[in-house]
């Protein structure tokens, strides 16, 4: 039998059953006594860990940097794999011990024999400059930055075609050569490069021998991003940037066989795959509809982008364009999956809107305000929030702990308990005309039990109210389909035009 039906005994059983029925999910394995945070565990992926502020975080006998906040940074190589050893020691003096294990993957290695030495390596007069260069770049990526950039969803320099991966390798008349270390995106020469996250630039060299035109931007945390073959340099070094902000166009210039941006990010000396920093491009939303507003809609937790389409409907027949994002609400933390509505907006910015709106259901709120701590709404678009758990939810409280619970509903779930530490309770206000709109009957009345006042079946009257919004609306309606009823897509419609309720 399943570890996981043993842990959970026949209450949890009910309990699983129940939550397979109405919350919709399916199974989604995740790793259990592993610290707290999000990223990816795997030979050229990273961690973001959380603990308490003033904590002394040792990985593998080396001691990381903490934050203020709480937040360390872990880089992981292309050779890391297997067991690591994590102690965090907390300003209490109690220790923190885990062992959590690296996932090999496999590159690819191409060999070629036979080649014209002179074509495999530099020639001898540009030695010196290849090390200046070399030099140059350590320097700049030893710099301190103070920002908590790094933690930003962030999102791709430049979409297209890719053509190179991290990690692969060429074996050259039997001389391995160095790895590829970025990831390759074929674009026409002058193509715009945007910065991925805020920063501050610390290298801008437009000739290096083996990268050409080259930019590399801080986050922060010591974590920089570097951009090569650049056909052009739009910032200079010390030159402060925000995410989308043009620095540079697409080349082919130093070592190169084509136009294409290659982009690379370091966490101080490693490097690391920067394509685990960001989501699949084909996974993100076209636009749809006429209107010269948009409007960015985003699921709740455990559901699809199917269960917002009667409504983006609505909004379109009101003369809005739609842009309905799925994403993986399960199978990442939240802040990973913030970064599929941070990449959805920058694209819709990039279509011309001038103005985008957002629409959430229940966990897609908590994106959007995870996603609003780091920037603003283009044109001061408008949120509705539809049945936010803004302050957790008591079903978390209830079962979060539970392995079955963890395994259906994935990290994201972890992130809204109703506890002050909690991530959901750890945001800052946001500035963005907020509209939110609640239910007064349940559609879990298993769920009743836990909760005091009035609620929705998941979500608590008190849970979903936000002291910065700008309005607020109590109805009918219970959560799992408060999105389809009729007085509710009026009252999103209304708010969008006017920013306020009017009835």
């Amino acid at each position: 039998m399943p570890e996981v039906y043993k842990s959970a005994g026949v209450k949890g059983m009910a309990r699983l059953l129940s939550c397979v029925m109405i919350w919709g999910c399916s199974l989604v394995v995740s790793a259990a006594q592993w610290p707290s945070g999000y990223g990816q565990w795997v030979s050229g992926g990273y961690f973001i860990g959380h603990t308490e502020p003033f904590s002394r975080v040792v990985f593998n006998g080396v001691e990381i940097d903490v934050d203020g906040d709480g937040y360390y940074l872990l880089p992981f190589e292309r050779d890391s794999e297997g067991p690591q050893q994590l102690s965090i020691t907390l300003a209490s003096g109690d220790i923190q011990h885990f062992e959590p294990e690296i996932d090999r993957r496999d590159f690819n290695v191409q060999r070629i024999d036979g080649l014209d030495p002179n074509r495999v390596e530099p020639p001898p007069e540009v030695i010196d400059r290849i090390l200046a260069d070399a030099e140059r770049a350590a320097l700049a990526r030893q710099q301190y930055i103070d920002s908590n950039a790094w933690r930003q969803p962030f999102i791709w320099p430049v979409r297209g075609r890719i053509s190179g991966v991290y990690g692969s390798q060429r074996i050259l008349n039997g001389e391995p050569r160095q790895p590829h270390w970025g990831v390759d995106l074929a674009r026409p020469t002058g193509t715009p490069v945007r910065a991925p996250a805020d920063g501050v630039i610390t290298l801008a060299e437009p000739d290096m021998y083996f990268s050409g035109g080259t930019i590399m931007l801080n986050h922060g945390a010591g974590l920089s991003s570097t951009f090569l073959h650049l056909s052009r340099l739009d910032v200079s070094v010390g030159t402060q940037v925000v995410q989308g902000d043009v620095i540079g166009a697409v080349g082919s210039t130093g070592r190169s066989t084509g136009p294409h941006l290659d982009w690379r990010i370091n966490a101080g000396e490693a490097r690391i795959d920067a394509a685990y920093w960001v989501p699949p491009q084909d996974e993100l939303c076209e636009p749809e509809g006429e209107g010269e507003e948009v409007v960015l809609l985003l699921h709740g937790l455990g559901r699809g982008e199917g269960s917002m389409n009667a409504l983006a409907g609505d909004l379109r027949d009101a003369g809005f364009a739609t842009c309905n994002q799925a994403y993986p609400s399960r199978q990442q933390s939240l802040p990973q999956l913030s970064g599929y509505a941070a990449n959805a907006l920058d694209g819709l910015e990039q279509a011309g809107y001038q103005r985008v709106h957002l629409v959430t259901h229940s966990m897609g709120g908590i994106l959007a305000r995870y996603l609003l701590q780091y920037r603003a709404l283009p044109g001061d678009g408008r949120l509705v929030m539809l049945s936010p758990p803004n302050h957790g939810s008591e079903i978390v409280d209830a079962f979060g702990d539970q392995r079955w619970f963890q395994w259906l509903m994935g990290p994201a779930a972890g992130a809204l308990a109703t506890d002050k530490t909690a991530l959901v309770n750890r945001l800052a206000p946001i500035e963005t005309r907020t509209g939110i709109i609640t239910g007064t009957r349940s559609s879990d009345p298993w769920f009743n039990f836990l909760f005091d006042g009035e609620h929705d079946g998941k979500v608590s009257v008190d849970s979903a109210r936000l002291n910065e919004a700008d309005g607020f609306r109590l109805v009918d309606a219970g959560h799992t389909f408060i999105m389809r009823d009729r007085e509710v897509r009026a009252l999103v419609i209304e708010f969008l035009q006017q920013g306020v309720f009017v009835h």
